[in-house]
């Protein structure tokens, strides 16, 4: 009886030799632009602001004759995507001219305030730092700074004279913002912060004590494809460790940067966190100069899971206002940006 011939060998080789040929188009995780998006360093044509020696990831919305908003991004090391997209709608291009909708997420506010939105340093698509680099004074500084220049700008142009802007904060810009209030309460007229960061150490140790365990993640498809990636990228580049950051806390596809939904464009994965967020860092000392308002918005699932929460952040400033958003966590703005915008307004508004 004639045996058929076995393939199998030159099968593997012809396999073998496909793949060699084809790595040629393969891309380099290192190259800027192939696993997350170009920062304002790597690419000229996103938009940008200059100040405190730096150039950072930034644009504005609304007619500079109206109040000013500044606001500041969660993290440390996200970006401000969220605050200009919603979620299930047509997302938020990196690039204002490609975008069909200009007054998406917050930014809808622009039609009364002039909004100024921006990258901090280290952080979305702001230049990358090395380690150790950047501080949480350092964040100050880069804050104080750019509200002098809208400042200015808004007298240079239209010579109205102000010496105060709005804030509004989510999450760490919450932190941020209020370190921010402790060391210059007279340029902040007043303050909207949808479920911020801990403002001390009470607030922090409330926080972590009242956290599920990493542990209850397991089986969840985000951490499989973070730990899947793992296996196959070392995050020992700034491009490696920022996609890995980036699939941990939403979704990330090399090359297309992003899932087509994604609140976020890049997350920096090397910023410490010690040295930004100081869980033993005063940053409420002086909160009592502050003569502004406070609003503290939080949404209604976050509560659920932190019930005091609130209680303690707004203790810190003499002036707080509490708002709930329903069936809402702590993407809220992102998720229910035309309910958040209507209860920040009617709280503008009436200052």
């Amino acid at each position: 009886m004639k045996q058929k011939k076995i393939w199998v060998f030159p099968i593997i080789m012809m396999l073998f030799m496909l793949s060699l040929i084809d790595c040629e188009s393969f891309l380099n995780p290192d190259e800027p632009g192939n696993l997350v998006p170009m920062t304002v360093e790597e690419d000229p044509l996103l938009p940008r602001i200059e100040v405190n020696g730096t150039t950072l990831h930034s644009e504005t919305f609304g007619d500079i004759n109206n109040p000013i908003i500044i606001f500041l991004h969660g993290g440390p090391g996200s970006d401000y995507r969220a605050f200009i997209s919603q979620k299930g709608s047509e997302n938020t291009s990196r690039y204002p001219n490609e975008r069909t909708i200009t007054n998406a997420g917050l930014s809808q506010l622009q039609d009364e305030y002039f909004c100024v939105f921006y990258d901090q340093r280290g952080a979305g698509l702001s230049p990358r730092f090395d380690k150790g680099e950047i501080t949480f004074d350092l964040y100050i500084e880069d804050l104080d700074a750019i509200i002098d220049h809208y400042l200015n700008i808004k007298y240079t142009d239209t010579g109205i004279l102000e010496t105060q802007v709005n804030i509004i904060g989510w999450s760490y810009g919450g932190t941020l913002g209020t370190g921010y209030i402790n060391v210059h309460p007279e340029k902040i007229k007043n303050v909207v912060f949808y479920e911020p960061g801990p403002f001390s150490q009470k607030g922090y140790d409330y926080f972590i004590e009242n956290t599920t365990s990493y542990f209850a993640q397991i089986g969840e498809d985000w951490l499989e494809e973070y730990l899947l990636s793992k296996d196959h990228i070392t995050a020992d580049e700034h491009e490696r460790a920022d996609y890995q950051k980036l699939l941990g806390a939403f979704r990330s596809n090399p090359q297309f940067h992003e899932d087509s939904n994604c609140p976020l464009w890049r997350m920096g994965a090397f910023l410490e966190l010690e040295d930004l967020g100081k869980q033993d860092r005063d940053n409420t000392s002086n909160l009592s100069s502050f003569q502004g308002k406070l609003l503290l918005i939080a949404g209604e699932l976050t509560m659920n899971e932190y019930p005091k929460y609130s209680d303690i952040q707004m203790s810190y400033y003499p002036q707080s206002i509490y708002r709930e958003i329903p069936d809402v966590g702590h993407t809220g703005p992102w998720e229910e940006p035309d309910e958040i915008a209507l209860v920040i307004r009617n709280f503008l508004n009436q200052q």
